[in-house]
């Protein structure tokens, strides 16, 4: 990549995290942020990694996107990342939260591929890169999941939500159909919170859960309440 489009991602990066709020990173881990994106420019001329790909857009719609959810992680401890492809909002989060066992999950192998070469390349130590599918995959160990983006995500992602155990949680990144998908599958114990995400009119993060088991609470199945969800416009983030 060159000096120029370097310093214009740096720049845009940190326009971008004064309007989303973003806690402030340290110089060590923007240069992770800049590599990463400086590999993806690279890699995306020979596969398809992403549409988006021009800096300032990169910076916004990627890296400070997938950075906007990291406040809702809270005390999780684990996180996986269902179909990282060009590892958002996987990488972001490895970077920003050292503290944290992020896996990518990605059944694509030359994505897994460049993914690997990220985590080498950026000395993630917190950071791993399983090549499977979702169905192949045993993720009922892990405090969180993520997903963004994810191909045929209105048929796959309902069954995860379904399966949530207790203490889990899905963060979706996404736009309200994917979202109305989702939310007519619910069962009764599912919760969802919705989170506006800045500069846009149509994104948002969702988070999955299970609500307490009546029989500990006391509570009556039918006292338990799901807020509805404002419909907004579609947009692909790719």
């Amino acid at each position: 990549m060159s000096l120029h489009k370097e310093n214009e991602f740096r720049l845009a990066f940190e326009a971008a995290a004064v309007s989303f709020g973003l806690e402030a990173l340290s110089k060590a881990q923007l240069e992770q942020l800049a590599k990463h994106y400086a590999m993806l420019r690279e890699w995306n001329r020979r596969i398809n990694l992403t549409r988006i790909i021009a800096p300032d857009e990169a910076a916004r719609l990627h890296y400070a996107e997938s950075l906007f959810g990291g406040r809702f992680v809270k005390d999780a401890t684990s996180l996986l990342d269902i179909g990282s492809g060009a590892g958002f909002p996987a990488v972001p989060l490895a970077v920003a939260r050292p503290d944290i066992r992020v896996t990518a999950l990605e059944a694509n192998h030359k994505k897994s591929i460049f993914l690997k070469e990220v985590k080498d390349e950026l000395r993630l130590n917190n950071f791993e890169v399983v090549t499977a599918r979702l169905e192949a995959f045993d993720w009922s160990s892990y405090d969180l999941l993520t997903s963004r983006a994810l191909d045929r995500g209105e048929t796959i992602l309902p069954a995860v939500v379904g399966q949530l155990a207790d203490g889990q949680r899905l963060m979706l990144y996404c736009a309200p159909d994917l979202l109305t998908a989702i939310e007519q599958s619910l069962g009764s114990r599912l919760s969802v919170e919705t989170h506006p995400i800045p500069q846009s009119d149509s994104r948002l993060i969702a988070i999955f859960s299970r609500l307490p088991n009546p029989a500990a609470t006391g509570k009556r199945p039918d006292d338990e309440q799901t807020a509805p969800v404002e419909a907004r416009g579609l947009l692909e983030c790719r």
